[in-house]
């Protein structure tokens, strides 16, 4: 079987990078096409200058190339049909709209940076009252697929799909509003009859980017709670959603320390004699900077700890390191000094050591609380007006709240304060960290690994029939066509 995932940047592989190596030893053959065009010179400089910074670009997809020789990575073409870049600004309108629906959880949250990219006519229109009043009713999305599916297919997609003739089409992650060529991928693989899966590449896609335009035939999510989302916000009709759970944190479930907490500490700079606290940051499109909150927890745990003041270790987000260049704060380590993001073994293995070896984490929205949560640490945030942009205005924080994993303070003092009581044995969210992990992060079974129910659906919807021992099966020369397209191989 040849499998096709059709991705939006190279660092999205992160999220399929287990999924992609349990295809390999199944005996499949992948091949990963993802947004970034490296063989660009101009965009080499730009990627040489992030890398600086960035040390993890494009790190765990070269590694997966260079170890699975079935793996084959290429560039993601854009279509340049110009039929496909005015279905481009159609898409970006929709986009828009999913927004602009009653009760929707993330109001204007993104949509500056949605209307910016739009021509300024289109700004304009989309800004119309009148405008707002059609787009924010269920039809304007119904009647758009709608028109998706009248519309002819991108020559180039479809060139390059016979080219490839994959199996089967995995796009992720079919909500990406900056440059939404993902439903191009997916028309051409059904005019030629390819099955097609979209998959949800994080906890926020649903409610923080764009919208599906062109439904594919299965669309794996993690959880019950997502699977809510893609069906109410975003049409998705029930039946095509498979639930799998998160497949990039099976790593967390196999993991065990692999250094002392000494050593930890001497490797980080923490005197290892005192507790330390870890600070999780967001990405700097919720904040950008939180050096200051990270300063006033540092100066609350001194107060209440004035002997053995516990060390703060700030781990930045991997995509904004920058604002800790000048940390200077006597109780305040930042490790690692550049951020990194977890996707190759090693940085894995050094994220899992750092999480497991601490007191507790803190953090005010970030994705790193699903990594606190499976290595079994006590989670705590502040929950206040300071921070209801980044939190009351997101609808992704509110899975959080709803986990009841969280202990939520209203400011440093009060975080502070749990800390010692954590210090002292309690950990009154302990169960409510378990419950998390099995309706969130593995709704499919503790036990069970979430890679495994990605791949075992990608060989369904391709007609291969998964086996128990890890061997896929082909089908039968007399098999009846596919259930989900009605494709014969």
């Amino acid at each position: 079987m040849k499998v096709l995932m059709v991705m939006q940047h190279l660092n999205f592989f992160r999220n399929l990078d287990l999924v992609v190596r349990e295809l390999d030893a199944r005996g499949h053959e992948i091949v990963l096409l993802h947004g970034t065009q490296t063989s660009d010179a101009r965009i080499r400089v730009k990627l040489a200058a992030k890398k600086k910074r960035m040390v993890f670009m494009g790190r765990g997809i070269e590694l997966a190339a260079s170890e699975l020789p079935a793996v084959t990575v290429g560039y993601r073409p854009v279509p340049p049909e110009r039929r496909q870049k005015l279905l481009r600004v159609g898409r970006q309108v929709i986009s828009r709209s999913i927004y602009l629906r009653k009760g929707h959880p993330s109001p204007e949250r993104v949509t500056e940076a949605m209307e910016k990219t739009l021509p300024p006519r289109i700004q304009w229109l989309v800004q119309s009252r009148l405008a707002r009043g059609v787009l924010r009713r269920p039809f304007s999305l119904a009647a758009w697929r709608a028109l998706e599916r009248l519309s002819s297919p991108s020559p180039t997609v479809v060139a390059l799909l016979k080219e490839l003739d994959p199996d089967v089409i995995l796009v992720s992650p079919t909500v990406w509003p900056k440059i939404p060529v993902e439903a191009d991928y997916l028309r051409g693989a059904r005019s030629l009859g390819i099955p097609t899966i979209g998959y949800v590449n994080s906890w926020d896609n649903l409610t923080s980017k764009g919208t599906v335009h062109v439904v594919p035939d299965l669309y794996v999510v993690w959880n019950e709670a997502l699977a809510g989302e893609a069906a109410e916000l975003h049409d998705v009709p029930r039946k095509r959603i498979r639930v799998t759970g998160a497949p990039h944190l099976d790593r967390f479930f196999e993991l065990q320390l692999s250094v002392s907490r000494n050593d930890m500490c001497d490797r980080m700079g923490c005197d290892p004699s005192r507790p330390y606290v870890v600070y999780l940051s967001s990405s700097r499109t919720l904040i950008a900077n939180e050096v200051s909150v990270a300063y006033s927890l540092a100066d609350a745990l001194a107060r209440r700890f004035p002997e053995e003041t516990p060390t703060l270790v700030v781990r930045p987000h991997p995509t904004n390191p920058t604002p800790w260049d000048d940390c200077d704060h006597p109780n305040v380590v930042v490790y690692p000094r550049d951020g990194d993001q977890a996707d190759t073994p090693e940085s894995w293995r050094e994220y899992f050591d750092q999480l497991s070896s601490a007191s507790c984490v803190f953090g005010l929205n970030t994705t790193a609380f699903l990594e606190a949560v499976v290595a079994d640490r006590p989670c705590l945030t502040i929950v206040s007006e300071e921070f209801h942009a980044t939190q009351g205005r997101t609808g992704h924080f509110r899975h959080l709240l709803a986990g009841e994993f969280l202990e939520v303070c209203a400011d440093a003092e009060e975080v502070a304060g749990r800390v010692a009581r954590i210090l002292d044995g309690e950990d009154a969210r302990a169960s409510g960290r378990k419950s998390f992990t099995k309706s969130f992060i593995r709704p499919c079974g503790v036990g069970r690994a979430a890679s495994l129910e990605v791949v075992e659906a990608i060989e369904r919807a391709a007609g291969v029939t998964p086996s128990r021992d890890g061997v896929a099966r082909p089908p039968e020369p007399s098999r009846a066509p596919s259930a989900v397209t009605g494709r014969r191989r």
